[in-house]
């Protein structure tokens, strides 16, 4: 008995001594953002204190301790020490209505990642504003523990920020440092929005070689413009659309492998439980690696798709890669938005060899492409890319960007294609190898 006490009276001892050792919080200075740095045993202290509840997630206790706060302010010019009792009971009611209130509602909607490209060129075509379909709801802090994201956070201190590599519209891309590794450091722009937080959650889920790995997210110190940063791998020959652009053509087969990277990574996605549908594939967003690796990257516009029916959402993006089933008031769509957009970086890829490299229906503007793709269901020329590259690969693509979403192959069947096309490549060469041999 005497022993049970003891050991009692040492665990009452270390729980008053963690409670000395709680760091004195001053509510008064406190924002929503910097609340939300706490742990959430610290926000339970902080409305125990307050003779609060200690329901819902940490942006439940901290509206409660900021609606605490404006109300015992208010009431402290005011009210008596008379009254002081019938003030702590009404601020305690009214905390916890707030939490109540302040319970975000939950969404039927997917959830909606960050846009903007790895690096800018002038000649690149920007997509949109957002429209207010697809505005989001600002918000003032990024809670981490409610993403699963705890082990994914970064301290600011540990980053070293090199040169700007690039800038998108939401986001501005450096290179830095991280554990002795090259990296990327994306600073978003502007409020933080529920788009962005969404993100978060999703892109901690995605493995895979042609996913753009990411390795943590980073809250500067206050105060700060940029209210979060995105640390993924760095793919230092930028993207697709560039590297084109910066390198001399390679041999088929090497254009065959880029290839192969963007459907395998795409596959990947398609075949994700849930199913995740990219939505904004286009050459600015296809990075490749220092070896020549393709990978998938910013996924702004990407949604999950939740149940077997089509998607109904309307779309921001750029509409030269754009499946034209998208162009409606109410589009219903699925994965197949993809497929096509991929069959036109392909013929970006395949163009590569023409001294003046192109995007698809570069100099149209968006009503033109809307006549042109939707209504006439004309597509890029392909000629030129038959005759250097064969009837296979260009049959490939045309069924890609058909006008008919049905009649476009699942991304694992252009995967397997192109493996068949890389064979039968390897298969010439060595063919010709052997023939020079004998000559």
């Amino acid at each position: 008995m005497m022993m049970r006490r003891m050991r009692k009276g040492r665990r009452m001892s270390r729980w008053t001594m963690w409670m000395a050792r709680s760091i004195e919080v001053d509510l008064s200075k406190e924002t929503s953002k910097s609340l939300l740095r706490y742990r959430r045993d610290e926000l339970l202290r902080l409305c125990a204190e307050r003779e609060l509840g200690g329901e819902g997630t940490k942006h439940d206790l901290v509206q409660a301790l900021l609606q605490w706060r404006e109300t015992h302010d208010s009431d402290d010019d005011t009210a008596s020490d008379t009254s002081t009792a019938t003030a702590r009971a009404e601020t305690k009611t009214q905390a916890l209505e707030a939490i109540k209130t302040a319970r975000p509602r939950k969404s039927k909607d997917p959830p909606l990642l960050m846009r903007g490209s790895f690096s800018s060129s002038p000649e690149k075509p920007h997509s949109p504003i957002r429209s207010k379909a697809d505005e989001q709801e600002e918000v003032n802090a990024l809670d981490l523990e409610s993403l699963q994201l705890q082990d994914k956070e970064i301290a600011p201190e540990k980053l070293t920020k090199l040169e700007k590599v690039g800038s998108g519209g939401f986001k501005d891309v450096y290179k830095g440092v991280y554990r002795k590794k090259t990296i990327a450091i994306a600073d978003i722009r502007g409020h933080l929005t529920d788009m962005d937080i969404k993100e978060l959650g999703l892109l901690r889920d995605l493995r895979h070689p042609n996913i753009v790995h990411f390795i943590g997210v980073s809250i500067p110190k206050e105060p700060s413009s940029v209210p979060v940063m995105i640390v993924t791998e760095l793919c230092s020959n930028g993207d697709l659309f560039d590297y084109l652009r910066g390198v001399p053509h390679p041999p088929f087969l090497s254009m065959l492998e880029i290839m192969l990277g963007i459907s395998r990574g795409l596959e990947y996605l398609h075949t994700h439980k849930p199913i995740v549908i990219h939505r904004d594939i286009k050459s600015s967003n296809v990075l490749i690696t220092g070896d020549g690796v393709a990978k998938l990257n910013d996924f702004g516009l990407a949604r999950i798709k939740t149940s077997t029916r089509s998607m109904i959402r309307s779309l921001v993006g750029t509409v030269n890669w754009q499946a034209p089933e998208l162009w409606v008031a109410h589009p219903k769509y699925n994965e197949k938005v993809d497929v096509y957009s991929v069959g036109l970086v392909f013929w970006e890829v395949l163009q590569w060899h023409q001294p003046v490299k192109r995007y698809p229906f570069e100099g149209l503007n968006e009503h033109a492409i809307y006549d042109q793709v939707g209504h006439k269901k004309i597509r890029p020329s392909t000629a030129s890319m038959r005759r250097a590259w064969g009837g296979e690969v260009v049959d490939l693509v045309s069924a890609m960007w058909d006008q008919d979403p049905a009649a476009r192959p699942p991304m694992s069947q252009v995967t397997l294609e192109i493996e068949v096309l890389m064979t039968a490549e390897r298969d010439r060469l060595a063919q010709e190898k052997r023939d020079r041999g004998r000559a």
